[in-house]
C-alpha cells in the first residue's frame, strides 16, 4: 500500500474529575479551533455520544489537551472547558466547547485598588532589575508577580519576550521629535489652564484663609472661596488689583457671590452668566473657574475702562438693568482684594517651583499654627478619599492623619506633587530614616504600622526627639487634630523625609509663634538630607534615555484617594462585599502587555507568552513560514481605510474610565475635567506628521521633506484619521507613548486584511511572518483558525487572519507596499 506523508490528523485528550484522562479523539465529528493574539483562543468540537457515554462524564472546567498532525503530532492547544453534556435522551452527537488557558485570567477576578494589590506592584517595580539598559519599567516582573502571587500561576510557565534592543534606539530619535513638539504645546496648555485658574496640580494664588472680615455679609466660606478663585484667576491672567475689585463687585450684585444653578431665563453661576448669549453651557458657567475666566475675557477687551466709574464697567462687561446697583459693592469687595492680596497677592504658578522651596522647619512651624488657628477640627475619616476641596477648606471639615499631613503639604508648597492619600503609601514616598533622626528633625516624619505595608498611623514631627503634630485620637475621646502629648520614640516604627522639603538634622524645637501660611522662611544654607526625587521612582532606570527624556516612570498608578477614588472603595469593601468592585484580570494584562509593545497569547501546552510583533521583520524576532502555491487555496488582500489612522492619541486613566458607586449599583464616568486634564499634557502622541514615524514603525528613510510631502498626501487623500484611546490602569508618560507607538503601528498594519484558506498546517501560529515567494508577498499572521470534519465529505483546513503585507523583493507590482524587513 501506498504511504502518504500528507496525514493530517487530531487528538482530543480530557482530565475529568471522576474518570481520569479520557481520549475522545475516536468520537470527534468535527471541530474548529481559533487562535487569537491579544485574546483568549476556543476549541468546539463535536462527540459521538454512542449509548450516552459522555452524559455526565464531563465538567465544565475540566482541563483540556489538543494535538494535531500534519506530518507529525504536535501540541495546540490546551485549556479548559466550557460547555459540556449534561443529559441526552438519546444517544446523539453532543456538542463541547472550550477556551485556553488564558480562561483562567479572564475568570479570575481581582482588585487592584486594593492594599495589598498595590503593596504588591509597588514592590514588584522596586525589585526589578535597573542595571540592564533600557527596560520596560519594571512591567514584566510586575506581570510575573501579579501571576505567580494572585493567581498562583508558576513563573516558569510565563515566557515575556524582550524588546529588540536596535527598537529603542530607533525609537528614541521619534521620542525626541514628539518630545520636542510636546513642550511647546505644554506651554500652551499650562498657560491656558491657568487663565482659566482651573490646573488641576498647584494653579497657586492667595490662601481663603487670608479672607478674616465681614466683607459688607459676604463672610460665609462659600462666598469667601468664591471670591478668592474670581482673584486668582483674575492675577493668573494678568488683571490688576482695580480688574479684580470689578469683577468681585459683579459677582457680588448678581448672585451674592454663590455659585447659582438658575436665575433670571437661562442665568446661572456667579456672575449671572446665560448660556444663550455664548456665555458657554450651562455646565461651564456654573463652574465658578470657567464662569469668571470669561468675565475676564470680556473685561480685557474694554478700552479705556480705567478711566470709568468701576460700577460703569461691571455694567459694561455684564449689561445690567440696574447697572449702578454695582456701586454698592465697591467698599467690600476692595477689603476682599486687599486682604487676597496681603495673602498671596503676587500671583506665582506653584507648579514651578523648585524642589525645596519649603524647609523641615518651616513646614512643621506651618503646621502648629494651623491647628492653634483652628483648635477644633475634628479627626474623621469620613472624607476616606479626600477631595482637594476638603483639604484646602478653611477649617477642613474633618481629616484623618495622613489627609492631615497632606493639608500641611499642600499649604506650605501650594501643590500636592503627587503625595500618596494614605500612611503607607507616604512612607513609600518619603526618604527612609530612624526614627530618633525623624523625631530631631522638624517637618520629618514618623509612622505606626509593623510593616512598611502595614503602615497605619502618621504624625510630623516637632524636631525635640519627642513631639508630634497631626490628627489622632486620644483614648476614647472625642478624636482631634492638633499637637500631640510626648511620646517616646519606641511608640514609633519608621521615620522618613517628605520630598520637596529641605531638611535640617539639628535637634532645635519648633517655634509656636507665627502667622499661619507662613512657608517663607530662608531655607537651611546646607541641608544634609538627600531628598526622593524621580529617579528614585519604582521602575526608573537611570540607563533608559526614555526615562531620562520623560522624568518619573512609575508605569502603573500606586494608587491614592487623590489619583483614584475607588482606593478607598477597595479598602472599606471586605469580607462578604469584598468581591463587589473586583475585575477580570485578563484585560488589567491586556493593557499592561500592549503599552510595552507585546501581544500575547497562550503557548500550546497552556504557559502565557508575550512577544514584540515584528510586523514586517524588521527586527527579526518573528518566526517565519515559507508556503507554496499549492498549498494556498485561495489568495486574495484587501485594503480598506476603515483602520485608517494619522493621529493616534492615548489619554492614561488611573482612575479608571468608570467608578463603581455603591449608593447606586452602578458605574460613574470620570470627571471630564480629569481626563481633559490628562489630555492636554499626554505624551501619548504618535501621527504621520513626526518623520521619525516611517523609519521607527516602517523602516522607511525618508529625509524631512520627504516625509512631510508624503504625510501630506496621505491627509489629502484620506483626510485627518485621529484615533482616541483611554487606558485605564495605566500612569506616566512612557506608557502614553509606548502605547500610542503600539496602537498606532498595529493600526496601520491592520489596513490591510485577509483571511487565506491554506491547507492544513497545525504549526502556524498568531505572530508568524507567511512568506509566498510565488506571490512576492509577506504578512503578519494575527489569527489562526483549524477546522475539521471525519467521516463522508471530511476536510481538514486551516485558515489565517494576516495583517502588514509586505513585498519580498523591489518588484513593482507591490509597489504600494513596504519591503518586508525593512529594506
Amino acid at each position: 500500500m501506498p504511504n502518504f506523508l500528507y496525514a493530517p490528523g487530531v487528538k482530543v485528550y480530557i482530565a475529568t474529575q471522576k474518570h481520569g484522562i479520557i481520549d475522545v479523539s475516536d468520537d470527534l465529528v468535527d471541530g474548529e479551533m481559533v487562535r487569537r493574539s491579544d485574546g483568549v483562543s476556543s476549541f468546539n468540537f463535536r462527540l459521538q455520544n454512542a449509548r450516552r457515554k459522555y452524559d455526565g462524564v464531563l465538567q465544565p472546567n475540566d482541563r483540556i489537551s489538543v494535538q494535531m498532525k500534519r506530518l507529525k503530532w504536535v501540541q495546540v492547544f490546551t485549556g479548559y472547558l466550557n460547555k459540556v453534556p449534561l443529559v441526552t435522551a438519546w444517544p446523539r452527537v453532543v456538542s463541547v466547547t472550550s477556551s485556553c488557558s488564558l480562561k483562567r485570567l479572564q475568570y479570575w477576578y481581582w482588585d487592584s485598588h486594593a492594599e495589598a494589590s498595590q503593596a504588591m506592584v509597588r514592590q514588584a517595580l522596586t525589585d526589578a532589575a535597573k542595571d540592564s539598559g533600557v527596560t520596560d519599567g519594571g512591567m514584566t516582573n510586575v506581570v510575573l508577580s501579579v501571576l505567580k502571587k494572585v493567581v498562583g500561576w508558576p513563573e516558569s510557565k510565563v515566557h515575556i519576550a524582550r524588546i529588540p534592543g536596535s527598537w529603542y534606539s530607533v525609537i528614541e530619535t521619534l521620542a525626541k521629535q514628539i518630545n520636542a513638539q510636546l513642550d511647546d504645546a505644554d506651554e500652551v496648555a499650562r498657560t491656558l489652564f491657568e487663565s482659566l485658574g482651573s490646573s488641576s496640580v498647584g494653579a497657586g494664588g492667595a490662601d481663603v484663609s487670608s479672607l478674616t472680615g465681614t466683607y459688607g455679609g459676604f463672610n460665609s466660606s462659600e462666598q469667601k472661596k468664591n471670591g478668592a478663585t474670581i482673584f486668582n484667576v483674575g492675577k493668573a491672567r494678568g488683571a490688576s488689583t482695580r480688574d479684580c475689585v470689578i469683577a468681585i463687585m459683579t459677582a457680588m450684585q448678581e448672585s451674592g457671590l454663590r455659585n447659582l444653578k438658575g436665575g433670571d431665563r437661562d442665568s446661572a453661576g456667579l456672575f449671572q452668566q446665560r448660556p444663550s448669549q455664548g456665555w458657554g453651557t450651562l455646565a461651564q458657567v456654573t463652574d465658578p473657574q470657567y464662569a469668571a475666566g470669561k468675565f475676564f475675557d470680556a473685561l480685557f477687551k474694554l478700552k479705556g475702562r480705567d478711566r470709568l466709574e468701576l460700577w460703569q464697567v461691571c455694567d459694561k462687561v455684564q449689561r445690567s438693568g440696574a447697572p449702578r446697583e454695582y456701586a454698592k459693592h465697591e467698599k467690600p469687595a476692595t477689603a476682599m482684594v486687599r486682604d487676597l492680596e496681603k495673602g498671596g497677592g503676587k500671583y506665582s504658578s506653584l507648579k514651578s517651583k523648585p524642589q525645596g522651596t519649603v524647609s523641615g522647619l518651616a513646614l512643621a512651624q506651618l503646621a502648629v499654627n494651623y491647628c492653634q488657628k483652628y483648635p477644633n477640627i475634628p479627626y474623621t475619616q469620613k472624607y476616606g478619599g479626600t477631595q482637594m476641596d476638603v483639604l484646602q477648606a478653611d477649617p477642613p471639615p474633618g481629616l484623618d492623619c495622613s489627609s492631615f499631613v497632606q493639608s500641611m503639604y499642600l499649604r506650605a508648597l501650594g501643590s500636592l506633587y503627587g503625595l500618596p492619600r494614605v500612611a503607607a503609601a507616604q512612607y513609600s514616598a518619603c526618604k527612609k530614616v530612624s526614627v530618633e533622626k525623624a523625631l530631631k528633625t522638624p517637618g520629618a516624619l514618623v509612622f505606626k504600622g509593623g510593616s512598611p505595608s502595614g503602615i497605619y498611623h502618621v504624625e510630623m514631627s516637632l524636631g525635640d526627639g519627642q513631639s508630634t503634630v497631626g490628627a489622632h485620637r486620644h483614648g476614647a475621646k472625642p478624636h482631634d487634630v492638633g499637637v500631640n502629648a510626648p511620646s517616646a520614640p519606641s511608640y514609633w516604627d519608621y521615620g522618613g523625609f517628605l520630598p520637596r522639603v529641605a531638611y535640617s538634622t539639628g535637634a532645635g524645637q519648633v517655634i509656636f509663634e507665627g502667622t499661619d501660611g507662613e512657608t517663607s522662611g530662608a531655607l537651611d544654607d546646607d541641608p544634609t538630607i538627600e531628598l526622593v526625587t524621580g529617579a528614585d521612582a519604582p521602575g526608573y532606570n537611570p540607563k533608559d534615555p526614555f526615562d531620562k527624556m520623560f522624568g518619573d516612570n512609575a508605569w502603573l498608578p500606586i494608587s491614592t484617594a487623590e489619583n483614584d477614588p475607588n482606593y478607598f472603595l477597595a479598602q472599606a469593601l471586605n469580607g462578604p462585599r469584598a468581591l463587589l468592585n473586583d475585575q477580570p484580570l485578563l484585560p488589567y494584562l491586556k493593557n499592561i502587555f500592549n503599552s510595552t509593545m507585546r501581544s500575547f497569547s497562550s503557548a500550546p501546552n497552556g504557559d502565557l507568552i508575550a512577544w514584540y510583533p515584528d510586523y514586517y521583520g524588521m527586527w527579526g524576532t518573528a518566526a517565519k513560514m515559507v508556503i507554496q502555491p499549492i498549498e494556498v487555496q485561495d489568495f486574495e488582500v484587501s485594503w480598506s481605510d476603515d483602520y485608517m489612522v494619522t493621529h493616534q492619541f492615548v489619554v492614561t486613566a488611573p482612575l479608571g474610565t468608570n467608578l463603581f458607586d455603591p449608593s447606586t449599583g452602578t458605574a460613574q464616568s470620570v470627571a471630564e475635567s480629569v481626563i481633559e486634564t490628562m489630555a492636554a499634557y499626554t505624551t501619548g502622541v504618535v501621527s504621520i506628521d513626526f518623520p521619525g514615524v516611517w523609519k521607527a514603525l516602517f523602516g522607511m528613510d525618508m529625509s524631512e521633506k520627504e516625509a512631510k510631502a508624503y504625510a501630506d498626501s496621505l491627509k489629502q487623500r484620506f483626510g485627518a484619521r485621529p484615533d482616541y484611546q483611554q487606558l485605564p490602569g495605566l500612569v506616566g508618560p512612557k506608557a502614553q507613548l509606548f502605547s500610542a507607538i503600539f496602537l498606532f503601528m498595529r493600526q496601520f498594519a491592520y489596513q490591510y486584511s485577509a483571511s487565506i484558506p491554506l491547507t492544513f498546517m497545525p504549526e502556524l501560529w498568531p505572530g508568524m511572518l507567511l512568506q509566498f515567494p510565488a506571490f512576492n508577498f509577506q504578512a503578519y499572521v494575527t489569527t489562526v483558525t483549524h477546522s475539521f470534519k471525519f467521516g463522508d465529505g471530511g476536510y481538514f483546513n486551516t485558515s489565517v487572519n494576516i495583517a502588514a503585507p509586505a513585498r519580498l523583493t523591489g518588484d513593482k507590482k507591490l509597489l504600494g507596499l513596504p519591503m518586508a524587513g525593512g529594506n
